[in-house]
């Protein structure tokens, strides 16, 4: 019988997972893992969990949206292992405890906070449930009664942490090994729509710990020469320490990197304000390609609203000094929040025809959605605006023409920029491979071929523009109550969408299959 199955999305690698599964075979337990990507693989997990007989099942939920599915999977391993007990942990279980352990009696306990070591007590205490009031961080049922207990301190020295497990080497893309990295652990920000700082501050310790660089490096050298890995994704959810702490960190890392001879390539997610001509020209020259920005909005407005302390020049500033210095500046905007106006949204297309009407990077903008234990969900209650459960919360935008523009964006639109195989999902995926081409061909990748991607990306994102502020026009100056009429309107704005997805699509084919043969050929030599 295997001690702990844990299930989690896997697109990467898992570090959620592949953390507790660490700490547990440290301490000697059995321990595999299964990936739960998508719905349909529910009867994989479950043969799985059939086939091991696991004393416990682990289920790590990253994404609320997907709960329903995890909480799904768990009646049904319940049904063939009745006796196997089902915890599970992440930010939407941690906020949701009670109601979970009250709504969905597959689930016998939640694992509140940072797991590692909450989830090593349960199983090492699981024959002794009179004894599971002192594990700290976890909720369970006790005669029928939901019991929380006091919320776990947060690791302080991360460095005591075990690497991840890697089972498996790291995923390869045109030969070359990706693998998902951490080198800290929260953030020192706290923007309304985000509930990362609530989740480590319903612990005790600091918001935003970090690993101390020789350690970090210790499982780069490691990942690099025992896994081929050469693509490090920084999972950081904020890269850089604040304010002038940073400058030390980065040199440290520079000379750690470079006395190992270590030359890996990296990617990084941070704020607009750490962005610095003379700080990223040396990330750059580090390894550094591409960098995730959290632009949020083209609108000094929402930004207030999404409490992210920056301002739109600032905004600005970043993308111009990412893009002049040739690393990949990834953005995406909150188009639409509760508070949007129709001059938020004239500013967030105005934002966006200059900083991507070019094809510096592809477009990628939605609604703010509102998540557990996030501040504009405190607000959003306060303010009699919610509707939905704790499931899935939603809202409607208090200007109704907002709220319109919004929902014909969402259905005209929705295939191409919020599915992974649609056209604006691909456009993102081909300059992140171009970031690996750089890397395998140097001076073989034809400056053509570059700008040949530029133009597929800055047409597909014109296109996505010219559809808005048709939008935009329509819910400015007609009847947006007049169904039939927001219906055919509609209509023809999604068959024009997808005919030139058909078309545009297999041009960026042909173009990656020509960046491809560049690669074999470079092998070949």
């Amino acid at each position: 019988m295997l001690d702990v199955l844990l299930v989690g999305a896997e697109e990467l690698e898992n570090l959620s997972t592949r953390y507790l599964a660490a700490v547990l075979r440290q301490h000697g337990f059995a321990v595999e893992l299964s990936p739960f990507s998508a719905v349909d693989e529910t009867d994989a997990v479950v043969e799985h969990a059939k086939r091991v007989q696991p004393r416990v099942v682990g289920l790590s939920i990253i994404f609320q949206y997907r709960a329903p599915e995890f909480l799904a999977l768990a009646e049904r391993i319940k049904q063939i292992l009745p006796h196997t007990h089902i915890t599970t942990g992440g930010h939407f279980a941690s906020f949701t405890a009670s109601e979970l352990l009250r709504d969905y009696a597959a689930l016998d306990s939640v694992v509140r906070g940072e797991g590692e070591y909450t989830l090593l007590e349960l199983v090492q205490q699981l024959d002794t449930p009179i004894t599971w009031d002192s594990i700290l961080g976890l909720s369970f049922r006790d005669d029928g009664q939901i019991l929380n207990n006091r919320p776990r301190a947060l690791i302080s020295n991360l460095d005591l942490l075990p690497f991840p497990s890697r089972d498996t080497p790291p995923q390869k893309h045109l030969g070359i090994g990706v693998t998902p990295f951490v080198g800290s652990r929260g953030c020192y920000c706290n923007c309304s729509f985000c509930s990362i700082r609530s989740f480590y501050g319903a612990s005790h310790g600091m918001p935003q710990r970090f690993r101390g660089v020789r350690n970090l490096v210790d499982e780069i050298d490691m990942l690099y020469h025992d896994y081929d890995a050469r693509f490090f994704i920084f999972n950081d959810d904020e890269w850089f320490m604040p304010g002038d702490l940073r400058y030390p960190r980065v040199e440290e890392l520079e000379r750690e990197l470079r006395r190992r001879q270590l030359d890996p390539i990296m990617s990084i997610k941070c704020r607009v304000d750490d962005v610095e001509p003379d700080l990223f020209r040396r990330l750059l020259d580090l390894g550094i390609v591409r960098a995730y920005v959290g632009v949020e909005s083209g609108s000094d407005h929402s930004l207030q609203t999404l409490n992210k302390k920056t301002t739109v020049a600032q905004n600005r500033r970043a993308l111009e000094t990412l893009n002049n210095l040739g690393m990949l500046a990834d953005f995406g905007l909150i188009f639409f929040d509760p508070d949007s106006t129709l001059q938020d949204i004239r500013a967030n297309l105005d934002f966006f025809h200059a900083m991507a009407g070019a094809g510096q990077a592809p477009l990628s903008f939605g609604r703010m959605e509102v998540y557990a234990g996030t501040p504009i969900l405190d607000r959003l209650y306060r303010e009699g605006r919610l509707t939905g459960n704790y499931m899935a919360w939603d809202y409607v935008i208090a200007d109704p023409r907002v709220e319109m523009l919004f929902r014909l964006m969402y259905a005209t639109m929705r295939q191409r920029h919020h599915t992974l195989n649609g056209l604006g999902k691909q456009c993102s995926l081909a300059y992140y491979e171009l970031t690996m081409y750089k890397y395998v061909l140097k001076d073989k990748l034809k400056p053509a071929l570059v700008s040949q991607l530029a133009d597929i990306v800055a047409r597909v994102n014109n296109h996505s523009l010219a559809m808005l502020e048709e939008m935009f026009d329509f819910t400015q100056h007609e009847n947006i109550y007049d169904v039939n009429l927001v219906n055919d309107q509609a209509a023809r704005w999604a068959t024009r969408i997808n005919l030139f997805d058909l078309t545009t699509q297999a041009e960026l084919e042909r173009w990656r299959a020509q960046a491809q043969r560049l690669v074999l050929a470079r092998g070949a030599e």
